[in-house]
């Protein structure tokens, strides 16, 4: 484990954004610390994306630190989806309704970085009395906190993911089919076990479909790169419109047609668990983060409440291949006074420190942002439940034992991690991301054929 841990350190940090982020940088954002922490009544407000049960983990963080700063209050407000929270956001600087803390991707925070809307953190991080040791955090995530325009650092990494393949295992139990959490699949394998069992009718053991993605964004993404097909670049040019791309969809396409592969909205739901756990698929991609959503549940459903495995992404071939990482960051805004400031710092430190992001990654299926939460004896014992049968586990650990695979997964994949470059200007990465995904919503509809949705797309974005 220790020397799989090494490989993960090495390989994130190789793969990490290559090119300085765009925007104006905070150059008229004045950053003033105080030398001891206030005692006025204070009141931090974090906007982020989560749902219920991880606002709930934020909660139990927030109660610990509201003991220990008892002047404090924390609210936490959700903001919908991702993209809801980058347009509240950049709507707040330029309405001047703003949060204290803002959870978020790096394509976000470039853009809120065009109003000078957040404050620079070197001088907090390097601070004699209020710093933190930056060493300890994962180089591969922090060195994704540090590209920005003006060399300054305006965020830390928070809840770091990937993709991973959930999948019904008391159907593929039933053919004598087995898959690893260390190893994964291509696609030319799983149309080999449809052929070979007949996975796909609506008999006792098959499904109406036999895969499906959570985010046709990432999916589109992360098949350009196991295609090695250009999408676009840190100097935002949009790369598309070229042959890769082009056999990539066409396989997409024939996939979609055989019933290979559906999206969400084959049900007109947003996210794959759902008929993931109704049993109208047999296997979903999607981010590790939301594993506690694809716990099967649906006592009603084609399968009832079936047994779950957890395996690496489906890869087009062996020599190429590609697991998308994401994950919120945090990042403090520029609407704040000075002790707001180092209040927010303090929960920054708080919630990211060993014990606290290997607790939230414990209960979440995102990964830890610290080496030393990686070395702790309570997340080791952690990854090992995923290795252990459920007859030698307490209730509490086989409640855990789907983010445990999860995790195990993450680990599996360090060495073909995967990151879109964030740029901003006419066209903004967060542009760029929303239009394939629309585009491959076109294709499966049908509402467009695949040159005719690559075109639209490319208008879209001004090419």
């Amino acid at each position: 484990m220790k020397k799989l841990f090494a490989m993960f350190l090495s390989l994130v940090s190789i793969f990490v954004l290559s090119a300085c982020l765009g925007g104006t940088g905070g150059a008229e954002v004045v950053v003033d610390i105080p030398d001891e922490f206030p005692e006025e009544e204070i009141e931090i407000i974090l906007w982020h994306a989560f749902g219920q049960d991880n606002q709930d983990l934020l909660q139990e963080m927030f109660d610990d630190f509201e003991d220990m700063y008892p002047n404090v209050t924390i609210r936490q407000l959700g903001q919908g989806g991702y993209d809801d929270l980058r347009s509240s956001t950049v709507q707040g600087t330029v309405s001047g309704n703003t949060p204290t803390l803002v959870l978020g991707y790096p394509d976000h925070f470039v853009e809120y970085l065009q109003g000078n809307a957040l404050v620079p953190l070197d001088e907090y991080i390097d601070h004699p009395n209020h710093g933190v040791d930056i060493d300890m955090y994962v180089p591969g995530f922090l060195e994704e906190n540090q590209q920005y325009v003006d060399g300054n650092q305006y965020s830390m990494p928070f809840a770091k993911s990937t993709e991973m393949v959930v999948y019904n295992k008391t159907v593929f139990d039933y053919y004598g089919v087995e898959f690893s959490m260390d190893e994964f699949i291509t696609w030319d394998d799983l149309i080999a076990l449809e052929e070979e069992y007949g996975l796909i009718g609506d008999g006792d053991y098959q499904a109406p479909h036999l895969f499906n993605v959570d985010s046709e964004s990432n999916f589109f993404i992360n098949t350009s790169s196991q295609f090695g097909a250009p999408y676009t670049n840190a100097e935002g040019e949009i790369l598309i419109d070229n042959q890769d791309t082009r056999d990539m969809l066409d396989f997409i396409k024939t996939q979609i047609d055989n019933d290979i592969l559906a999206i969400p909205i084959e049900w007109e739901e947003n996210y794959g668990s759902i008929p993931f756990k109704a049993g109208d698929v047999l296997m979903s991609q999607g981010s590790t983060a939301g594993t506690r959503h694809n716990v099967p549940d649906n006592e009603g459903g084609r399968f009832g409440v079936f047994e779950m495995g957890i395996m690496p992404v489906v890869q087009y071939d062996e020599d190429n291949p590609s697991a998308i990482q994401q994950g919120p960051n945090i990042a403090m805004m520029a609407d704040t006074t000075d002790n707001e400031r180092l209040a927010a710092w303090y929960l920054i430190k708080h919630i990211t420190n060993p014990e606290n992001t290997a607790f939230f990654a414990m209960n979440t299926g995102y990964v830890p942002v610290r080496v030393d939460a990686f070395e702790d004896p309570d997340y080791q014992e952690f990854l090992q439940i995923a290795h252990t049968p459920d007859e030698d586990l307490t209730t509490q650990e086989q409640a855990r034992k789907p983010f445990s695979m999860a995790a195990n997964v993450a680990y599996a994949q360090v060495d073909y991690y995967s990151f879109e470059p964030p740029f901003v200007g006419r066209v903004t990465s967060s542009n760029a991301r929303a239009e394939v995904g629309f585009m491959m919503e076109a294709i499966y509809a049908g509402t467009r054929s695949v040159e005719d949705a690559l075109q639209y797309a490319l208008r879209e974005l001004g090419q």
